[in-house]
């Protein structure tokens, strides 16, 4: 028995709080019943918006319903959604039969717009009802002024009420009085009671997130109140279904109206992924999972009576928040504004998504392409033939290390990338706050101090988006070049300026540097942000310091997976983007990858697929085209995907930012993947007429960078899959950070001197590729002449080419160049700085660190037996323009 099947036995009933077409009209929904004891599932315009939206699943209905003549977008939601809940009823009429109506239910809301409509309500609640003709299914009222006299008229008519949006103890109590008394109309009329149903949605982590905003941060009240409140609703309900009135209502076959427990995901990356399912458990009572919680649940919930023995406890934990000032009715008052404003707001959205779609359908929009060489084409279809019939993409969802190893190290902890954006989504107005209040304080600069993940993803967002009006510039310092950490420092107003300071780890050597130089000039912790792990140094360090704020990341996330997460999100809010727009568009790349679409419809797994099988067909240079727009996107994605593949011999190569060649200039080792439109599928026409492999994702709007940067993550891991390697740890990485250790403890570092490079550019060969590893300043200048350099020696060896600054691509692509193939040559472009600066604290300057890293990784290279040469970058330049 798993753990969701044991909490069904203690008496809280299963609901998924999810629904899509793909997932209802499969078998896996009725798997989940059978195996999950999953009796319900509810529906709101927020996932309907999400499920069309990001889905193929409805592409189909849309078609039909158009060649019927019906064109209103609202008549088409009906349509579609009333049909998805009849399904999801159908697959329930097991479970409610078994349980004589107590399971098997559900459910629809009426229109938000109708919240304050008792008259609309109840007459659109009754359409609705008979519309959707199953005893199994419940309209969602909310518990609104207007809303609870629909309650009671919906119940006297026969209707399975739904009650949402119900935050505080005097609107549930309201509610449930008005079913209450719709009964008793019921029963004094002569009409059966018996078979009817109501569940109150009582809405949970909202309220955490609502009083923890006015909390001290280290109160111990934080993550206490939403269950305390929940509980003493609970309480609440032992005493209304109970007594003569009810008495009367049970032996004419009433059944009580059970609480729900809504909004059970957890919003705050310190509570535990189960929070409000395990703190939330007694005898007739609903919760409402989404599938992230429900699985999390199935893998590690415990079943324990949390409700009944803690009720004591429950009252003191509001009379202390209480004294706290915070004014829980006034905050459960404010939270049902917010909720039916969000619902209001989501239906909007719905039916934008709608419209969109039925243009889509009308011009025959196609999503994700490929152009393939037969062979090739002929594997990839028989690959997401296999993933379906193996469940991988179910797997992979359900945390599954098996689909990658036998071991679980470092996968079941570093899946958390598949839902973080659900959880930052809720975090977003608390990124707003924080950098809206950065801004009032004068600050005007951000300078990001970090490595890697740490760093490759704001800078993209940088890149992209810009900086909005009243918005902190982003510097991102992610260098031990003393040159170039100098051109920053010189650049800023250092009293202005707002340092971030982010690792993983909280041990980066490089990022700690930067921390020990610029706190030496400007000691106050007002100006710095921390963001990293739960308990590590770097946590510490802030808190002693007394930073302005520490963010602490959910710890099941690897740097690189880490885009959506506070890594990104921090530094998206202080230029001043659209988060909520971001976030969105990932969620709904979520839904497109989700475990019920099949694989080929999946984009997540069919560019694994393609990615992984070319490959194997010995096509293993990915090279990006990207339009100009997010051109930077191609940082990102080279170290998702070198970090994550390159590994025991083998892996997948980024190629990011050549210039688009004629075909002749490429060898038989390329695929060609695109990210856009028109313009973009024009530069790959060329490519596959000259039969190269070329695969195209659609992007519109710059904030479909979210769903690209999930898409992406998504696609790396099945690309794991099907080379048959670890996506998630990066083994060789270690190697030139010992070695740099090693030269700096032995506090002689001497540069091994120069090499000739036409010797070493003799060695290249059809299949390799010419890596250029740059350890000088990176700023325009420099970019400009390495990628003329590289251009020319593409065209004139005919190999994939790549450029990176050092010692930053020591964090991106350092682990594919030591563990993928050895098919690498390396050009090692090595000035001395111009000038040196100390690190405060250690024996070591910062040029001395830069040089210790290049030899390190010179050293690390040779040991591993590639062919390597050390160049100053006129050597370089040099050789590119005298080859022929």
């Amino acid at each position: 028995m798993n753990p969701l099947q044991e909490l069904h036995e203690a008496g809280v009933s299963i609901w998924l709080d999810t629904i899509r077409r793909n997932l209802v009209a499969t078998d896996q929904f009725a798997r989940m019943i059978a195996d999950d004891a999953v009796t319900g599932v509810t529906s709101n315009p927020s996932i309907f918006e999400k499920a069309i939206g990001g889905s193929t699943d409805y592409d189909t209905p849309v078609r039909e319903l158009l060649e019927t003549g019906e064109e209103d977008p609202r008549a088409l939601f009906f349509t579609m959604g009333l049909q998805d809940i009849r399904l999801a009823a159908d697959a329930l009429r097991g479970a409610f039969d078994a349980s004589d109506g107590r399971e098997g239910f559900g459910s629809f809301e009426v229109l938000p717009e109708l919240a304050h409509d008792t008259a609309g309500t109840v007459s659109q609640g009754r359409d609705l009802w008979a519309r959707l003709d199953r005893p199994n299914v419940m309209i969602k009222v909310p518990g609104t002024d207007a809303g609870i006299p629909a309650i009671e008229e919906l119940t006297a008519a026969g209707v399975n009420v739904n009650v949402t949006l119900l935050f505080s103890l005097d609107n549930y109590e309201r509610a449930a009085l008005a079913y209450i008394a719709g009964l008793e109309r019921r029963v004094d009329a002569g009409e059966p009671v018996h078979g009817m149903a109501s569940v109150a949605s009582f809405f949970v982590s909202r309220v955490d997130t609502a009083v923890d905003r006015q909390l001290a941060k280290d109160s111990p009240l934080r993550g206490k109140v939403a269950v305390a409140n929940a509980r003493l609703a609970y309480a609440r309900f032992r005493e209304l279904f109970s007594g003569p009135r009810w008495e009367r209502l049970a032996a004419a076959g009433a059944r009580v109206q059970r609480p729900l427990w809504a909004s059970t995901g957890t919003k705050d990356p310190a509570y535990s992924d189960v929070l409000y399912v395990e703190e939330l458990i007694a005898p007739d009572t609903v919760n409402t999972m989404p599938e992230a919680t429900l699985l999390a649940f199935k893998d590690h919930g415990r079943v324990v009576q949390t409700i009944e023995p803690n009720l004591d406890d429950a009252r003191r934990v509001v009379a202390k928040a209480a004294n706290a000032g915070v004014d829980l009715a006034a905050v459960t008052a404010q939270l049902l504004v917010e909720g039916l404003e969000a619902f209001t707001e989501a239906f909007d959205k719905l039916i934008a998504v709608i419209e969109d779609k039925v243009q889509a359908v009308r011009e025959e929009r196609t999503g994700h392409a490929s152009w393939l060489p037969g062979g090739l084409d002929e594997a990839v279809s028989a690959r997401l033939a296999s993933m379906d019939g193996e469940e991988a993409t179910r797997r992979i969802w359900a945390h599954d290390h098996t689909v990658w190893s036998s071991s679980p190290t470092e996968i079941t902890d570093r899946l958390g990338w598949l839902t973080v954006h659900d959880l930052m989504h809720e975090r977003v107005p608390e990124l707003k706050e924080f950098a809206a209040q950065v801004a009032a304080d004068g600050l005007t600069d951000v300078v990001l101090a970090g490595m890697g993940g740490s760093s490759l993803a704001p800078e993209v967002l940088r890149e992209t988006f810009g900086v909005a009006p009243g918005a902190l510039e982003l510097h991102v310092l992610d260098t031990t070049n003393p040159d170039q950490i100098i051109a920053v420092e010189r650049s800023l107003d250092l009293d202005k300026t707002l340092f971030v300071i982010a690792s993983k780890s909280g041990g980066t050597t490089e990022t700690l540097s930067h921390f020990a130089y610029f706190w030496e000039k400007v000691p106050r912790g007002s100006n710095y942000v921390a963001i990293t792990d739960p308990g590590t140094s770097l946590e510490q360090l802030a808190k002693d310091h007394d930073f302005r704020e520490v963010f602490v990341n959910p710890p099941d996330i690897g740097g690189r997976y880490s885009a959506l997460s506070y890594f990104g999100l921090v530094h998206g809010a202080l230029i001043g983007m659209d988060l909520d727009g971001l976030l969105d568009r990932a969620i709904q790349a979520e839904h497109a990858c989700a475990s019920c679409v099949p694989a080929a419809e999946n984009p997540g797994a069919w560019l694994g697929a393609v990615m992984g099988e070319a490959a194997l067909a010995g096509r293993d240079k990915l090279t990006l085209v990207l339009p100009e727009s997010i051109r930077s996107f191609g940082y990102w994605v080279e170290q998702l995907i070198a970090e994550s593949t390159g590994k025991e011999g083998r892996g997948i190569l980024p190629v990011e930012g050549e210039d688009v060649g004629s075909p002749d200039v490429y060898g038989s080792d390329r695929l060609f993947v695109g990210v856009g439109g028109d313009e973009i599928r024009d530069l790959l026409l060329p490519l596959e007429h000259a039969g190269h492999p070329a695969a195209l994702l659609p992007f519109g709007d710059l904030v479909e960078l979210g769903s690209q940067f999930f898409t992406w993550e998504f696609a790396v891991a099945v690309a794991g899959m099907v080379l048959g390697i670890q996506p998630f740890d990066q083994p060789n990485v270690q190697e030139a950070k010992d070695a740099t250790k090693e030269l700096l403890a032995a506090g002689d570092v001497r540069p091994p001197g120069y090499d000739a490079l036409e010797p070493l550019l003799k060695e290249v060969k059809p299949g390799d590729y010419l890596a250029i590893q740059a350890y000088i300043p990176r700023n325009g200048e420099t970019e400009a002449r390495l990628h003329a350099a590289r251009m020319r020696l593409r065209d004139r060896l005919r190999v994939a080419t790549t450029v990176g600054f050092g010692p930053r691509f020591l964090h991106s692509t350092g682990q594919f160049h030591k563990g993928g193939p050895n098919s690498g040559v390396f050009v090692q472009v090595v000035d001395e700085p111009a000038e040196d600066l100390a690190i405060p604290g250690q024996p070591y300057t910062f040029g001395t660190l830069l040089a210790a890293q290049s030899l390190g990784d010179l050293q690390s290279l040779r040991s591993h037996g590639r062919r390597v040469a050390r160049v100053h970058l006129a050597d370089l330049e040099a050789a590119a323009e005298g080859g022929s």
